[in-house]
């Protein structure tokens, strides 16, 4: 009997130890390491006031609230509509991957950047902030712009959009070359070239899945390009 009793306490015991406290399991959780949400294959209309402002296409939306700098994260890149008010599209623009800062409005394209305002402007590039506050778009990366007229390539961008959306007025800061262009005769020249990822070295697209990487990364990207 005394064997008996000796072997359930033991058995009591181990049981015991396997059984880990959920507390103490909660606490090695870091909230902020992990998505709010994370949706797949997204369409989905985002709005301002109540006001449509894009329409957004994504195989992958993750989405940070519990962080300092609230973030949406889309490591495989987004396809974005912009609206003006009467909900025509004003322009697109695809990327490879994104970071948005939720704080400061601004969207971070990296990979075969493609802003396009067809027919009257098309703008290729590794790497794009979008400001939507400032309603600005800029750049230090390589730029490659198509106009009906002429086709201009250089470093150092940054554009100005009006109240519609369109963009009304930008500055090439180093241009290497300036082409006259007739897209009428030339409909399929220009563009083509692949503007791979512009990411810092050492950091990958799919390292944006983490949102303290993707906050650094769009930190230091914003303040290179101001």
């Amino acid at each position: 009997m005394r064997m008996a009793g000796l072997g359930l306490l033991l058995l009591a015991a181990m049981s015991a130890c396997r059984q880990e406290d959920p507390l103490s399991v909660a606490d090695k959780i870091n909230p902020k390491a992990m998505p709010t949400m994370t949706t797949h294959n997204v369409m989905t209309i985002i709005s301002d006031s109540g006001v449509p402002q894009y329409r957004m296409v994504c195989p992958v939306w993750y989405v940070y609230d519990n962080v300092d700098t609230p973030l949406w994260i889309l490591p495989q890149g987004p396809y974005l509509e912009k609206f003006d008010p009467q909900y025509n599209i004003v322009f697109t623009v695809a990327a490879d991957s994104a970071v948005n800062n939720r704080l400061t409005q601004r969207w971070h394209l990296y990979g075969n950047v493609e802003f396009n305002e067809s027919p009257e402007l098309l703008i290729l590039t590794p790497q794009l902030v979008w400001d939507q506050r400032e309603q600005k778009v800029y750049s230090d990366s390589f730029i490659h712009i198509e106009q009906p007229d002429k086709i201009i390539e250089g470093y150092g961008f940054v554009g100005y959009t009006n109240s519609r959306g369109t963009l009304e007025s930008y500055e090439l800061r180093r241009p290497t070359a300036v082409l006259p262009y007739n897209k009428d005769k030339f409909p399929g020249a220009g563009g083509g070239g692949a503007m791979s990822a512009a990411l810092p070295e050492g950091v990958d697209p799919s390292m944006l899945a983490d949102p303290q990487v993707a906050a650094t990364v769009a930190a230091r990207q914003g303040q290179q390009d101001l």
